[in-house]
Parts: C-alpha cells; sequence; structure tokens
C-alpha cells in the first residue's frame, strides 16, 4: 500500500476537505467524545458550500418562479389552441411553439441549475470517498508503525531476558497490541462510534475485506497485506466491534440514514415543480401519466441519498443531512417571503403579457 499514492487520488474537494479543513481544524486540538475535529471539519464545509451555491440555488428558483407565472398567464391561449388544432397534430406542434416563443417560456433553463447541482453532488461525494480512504490509510500506516517498532522493542528486550522464541513472541505482540490500543482514538460524531464508517451496523473497525474492497460501501485502499492488517488490527476489532456479550457492536444505530431521507422527503415537498406544457398529441391519460411522474420524482433523490447514507461514511451522511437541512430552512423562508407577493401580483399578471 502507498499512502502517497493515495495522497495523490484526492480530488479537488478531497484535498479541501481533508489537505485544508481538517488539518486546520485538527490544529484546534478538539478533544471531545461526541464531535471529533472531522465532524467539524463537514460541518464548515457544508455551511461554505452552500454559500457558495446559494446563488445557483436562487437562479432555479427564479427561473421555477418565472415558468410558473407564465404558464399561468398563457394557460387560457393554450387550452384554446389544443381545441382548435387537436386534429392536427403538426399544426399543433407549430402553434404550441410559436406560443411558447412569445412568452420566452423555456424548460430547459430549470434543467441547467439541476444538472449543476447534480454535478456538484457526484463531485462532493467523490472528494468525501478519497478523504475518507486516505484518511483510514493513514490511520493504519500509522497503527503498523507504532506495532512494528513496540513489537521489535519489547521482542529484543524478552530475548534479552533469557525468554525463548515462543514466549518472546507471545510478550512482544501483547506489547504491540497494546501500543495500537494506547494510540488509536476513534474520530466519533454523537452516537457513532467512527465518522469514517456508515452511521448503521457496519462494523466501526473495517475488516481487511471492506479496507480493501471496491465494492458498495467499501474503503477501497489498494495493496494491503492482509495478515499484517489483522494482525496490526485485532485489538482494535476486539475492543469496538464487539460488546461485552461477545455479540457484533454497530457503528451507528441508522440516525443519520433516517434524518437524511425524512428531511429529504420534507424539503421535496416546499419545492413545487413547474407546471409542465402539454406535448402534442398528448391524451389524457398520456398527460396524466405524466404528472404521475413528475411526483415520483420528489422521491426519487430522496431514496437515493437515503441509500448513500445507508452504505457510505457517517461524514458523507452529515453533509447530506445539513445540506438538507439548509435547504429545507432556505425554501421555508423563500415560500413565506414570497407568498404575500404573489397573492398581490396574480391578478394583475393575468391581465397583461409578461414581458422578459
Amino acid at each position: 500500500m502507498d499512502v502517497m499514492s493515495l495522497a495523490t487520488e484526492l480530488n479537488l474537494v478531497g484535498k479541501l476537505v481533508y489537505n485544508v479543513l481538517y488539518e486546520w481544524v485538527a490544529g484546534w486540538g478538539i478533544d471531545s467524545d461526541l464531535i471529533g475535529a472531522f465532524g467539524v471539519t463537514v460541518i464548515l464545509f457544508t455551511v461554505f458550500l452552500t454559500i457558495l451555491t446559494m446563488p445557483l440555488d436562487i437562479w432555479q428558483k427564479l427561473i421555477a418562479r418565472s415558468n410558473s407565472r407564465k404558464m399561468r398567464v398563457m394557460k387560457p391561449e393554450l387550452d384554446k389552441i389544443n381545441k382548435l388544432y387537436a386534429a392536427d397534430k403538426n399544426t399543433l406542434m407549430i402553434k404550441q411553439r410559436e406560443l411558447y416563443k412569445k412568452y420566452k417560456y423555456s424548460t430547459f433553463k430549470t434543467c441547467l441549475p439541476m444538472l449543476a447541482t447534480f454535478i456538484i453532488f457526484m463531485v462532493v461525494f467523490s472528494g468525501f470517498n478519497s478523504a475518507v480512504r486516505y484518511h483510514n490509510s493513514v490511520v493504519y500506516e500509522e497503527l503498523r508503525g507504532v506495532y512494528n517498532v513496540a513489537f521489535e522493542e519489547a521482542y529484543t528486550a524478552a530475548d534479552a531476558s533469557g525468554a525463548d522464541a515462543t514466549a518472546a513472541n507471545a510478550a512482544a505482540t501483547e506489547a504491540a497490541e497494546q501500543a495500537v490500543l494506547d494510540t488509536y482514538k476513534p474520530e466519533s460524531f454523537l452516537l457513532t462510534t467512527s465518522i469514517f464508517m456508515p452511521d448503521t451496523w457496519e462494523d466501526p473497525i473495517p475488516d481487511v475485506a471492506t479496507f480493501t474492497g471496491t465494492g458498495l460501501g467499501s474503503i477501497g485502499v489498494p495493496g494491503t497485506d492482509a495478515r499484517e492488517y489483522n494482525d496490526v488490527m485485532k485489538p482494535l476489532i476486539e475492543k469496538y466491534n464487539y460488546t461485552d456479550s461477545g455479540k457484533s457492536a454497530w457503528n451507528g444505530y441508522l440516525i443519520l440514514p433516517v434524518l437524511v431521507t425524512a428531511l429529504s422527503i420534507i424539503s421535496s415537498k416546499l419545492i413545487k415543480p413547474p407546471e409542465q406544457p402539454q406535448v402534442a398529441g398528448q391524451t389524457e391519460e398520456q398527460q396524466k401519466a405524466q404528472q404521475s411522474q413528475m411526483k415520483m420524482m420528489q422521491y426519487i433523490m430522496p431514496v437515493i441519498m437515503g441509500i448513500f447514507s445507508l452504505f457510505y461514511s457517517a461524514a458523507f451522511s452529515l453533509y447530506m443531512f445539513l445540506r438538507s437541512f439548509m435547504s429545507f430552512a432556505f425554501n421555508l423562508i423563500w415560500n413565506i417571503v414570497l407568498k404575500k407577493r404573489d397573492a398581490k401580483q396574480l391578478d394583475y399578471e393575468m391581465s397583461v403579457t409578461v414581458k422578459k
């Protein structure tokens, strides 16, 4: 395993999170069992990113708001066109396009901010994954060094005292394991033992398959010697992965995944999608199916975020929760502020042509 090669895999977000924010926060000397340095790092990063991308959110809302107003104004004309040219689909399509052009109605503009939001989500997801992978590799390398040094020192001392090889090896192993236990301090977040593992039934200390694997939820540190990893991490696995009664210990209690999913659904309820224009030749059943699909879209993203929070680090789940919470607060304030304004403008907008 080459830690330096993993460091080069950190993308821009990963470097910002780990090499800048985390090192800065770690310098504060935070020593808390509730919120560690990386938890504070995630909070700061989320706040900074939310402020940075707020103009994008406002732009998206302004476009959706503008389209909604235009749709209300042109709806009578659109219904009239649909009745007049119901039997001629080609002419109907031409007339509809002319009407949309007249009012400068565009659904494509609404898609652009949504696409940008999705890209940001994936970049941040990749950045957190690389930061978590790099941190786990750094921690393991440190513990491996501690284990080897303690083992060599204890073995040399036991050998010098006249102990046979078996006794010297046992004493050295015990000393090395104790050194690992004394060195390791988990980065916790509230009830989650390790913020670098999912807030679920996963083990707080990853086994070698999770540590080296590349599947869903795996950390993906390549080139790790399985036998050596098991030797070094054995005392930590025994301490953190099992309860006093010998049962498997959960890293978390699904608190963040539940909060992420629930808050995402609630937040999506505050974002009403703009009314979609009727496509030429659509039947009434097809229109209803389109409306049903639009409603389903409100639940797709929350479900995706819930899945991500189940299988990836609690750090990323915390980020998603904070982003959802800030989005919820922003949408709530936005809706309250504009509700009265929309009511006053509605009568005026229905009587004049919207000019943009």
